[in-house]
């Protein structure tokens, strides 16, 4: 029997774009949008022709409102029994993240953090070779990320709940989780907030059992080398573009390369063709029964959203709820 996923999306940004562009190279018996809803009515129509989407009955909800909004979203989606996919984060805070869990698994329903970066081959390829054994014992993970956002709506305005953790931290710290696969035993992050009081820079250490540890940067006012170092006893491994990689530098003769599918339209972001992976992620969840991803769980979002709350508090914002 062919199982089939009926999307909703919940917002009308350039990242639902790029979700509905990437979609549309997914196989069409598995994927449909049926319904896309938004603040600005003109622009879920504009979206909705170009995409030739139609209004009507969901199973599962693509959430990419500002971040601010994830919370309530979401949790009226649970709500209403629909299965959720969230972009990151999936909460503002760990309450937030940790109560959307619970009411998912309480409804029983499938819900996931849009961590894209978790599906794509490179990160595959990667475990693998650690877990062989490839790079020895590792010892440390250096990631940084540094872009030009400084002046978008969301960092000049507190409220929104944008800065230099929730939209780039975030992906260096799922990384070295990733890599390590327990929480650290103490985090020591520090920077700089702009004049809305919104964190603009970070730069973290973090340290964990059996003396491995991890430094993590990020600023929303330069670029940076956006590029994760994995160092072990046996090498290192490199991934540029770490958050959405395709390329896995094993040595200097030594890649892999993924080559993503072009679109039917022209992509806002970076590599937002492998949008298609969580997307087939989802499918690949809920064909088999379940409601969560082995590759990126609801335990994992929490833990996450628990030391992103760490990072914010040491860095002086002060809406944080601990």
């Amino acid at each position: 029997m062919t199982f089939t996923l009926n999307w909703g999306v919940a917002g009308v940004g350039m990242i639902s774009h790029d979700f509905l562009t990437a979609m549309a190279n997914m196989p069409a018996h598995q994927h449909k949008v049926k319904a896309i809803a938004g603040k600005d009515v003109n622009r879920v129509h504009r979206l909705a022709m170009l995409h030739n989407i139609n209004m009507a009955y969901e199973d599962i909800v693509f959430v990419s409102v500002m971040n601010l909004q994830h919370y309530e979203i979401t949790k009226l989606m649970l709500e209403n029994g629909k299965h959720v996919l969230c972009e990151k984060p999936m909460g503002m805070t760990y309450r937030q993240t940790k109560s959307l869990a619970d009411l998912a698994r309480e409804k029983k329903l499938f819900l996931l953090e849009g961590m894209w970066s978790r599906f794509f081959p490179a990160y595959d390829a990667l475990d693998k070779h650690i877990s062989s054994g490839g790079l020895g014992d590792v010892y440390h993970v250096n990631v940084q990320f540094g872009v030009e956002i400084n002046d978008i709506e969301r960092n000049l305005m507190k409220d929104l709940g944008g800065g230099a953790v929730m939209d780039l931290g975030i992906y260096m710290l799922q990384l070295v989780q990733f890599v390590y696969k327990e929480p650290p035993t103490d985090i020591m992050c520090t920077g700089h907030l702009n004049k809305a009081g919104v964190d603009e820079s970070l730069s973290c250490a973090l340290k964990y059992k059996d003396g491995r540890t991890a430094t993590i940067s990020a600023h929303t006012r330069t670029n940076m080398t956006n590029k994760a170092e994995i160092t072990g006893t046996k090498g290192t491994i490199a991934l540029d573009y770490f958050w959405c990689p395709t390329v896995l530098q094993i040595s200097p003769a030594n890649n892999t390369e993924w080559t993503l599918p072009k679109g039917k339209y022209n992509y806002h972001f970076h590599n937002s063709a492998g949008l298609s992976y969580e997307i087939q992620e989802c499918w690949d969840c809920l064909s088999n029964g379940f409601l969560e991803s082995p590759k990126m769980t609801l335990d994992e979002s929490t833990l996450i959203s628990k030391l992103t709350d760490t990072m914010r508090a040491q860095l002086g914002v002060l809406d944080v709820e601990l």
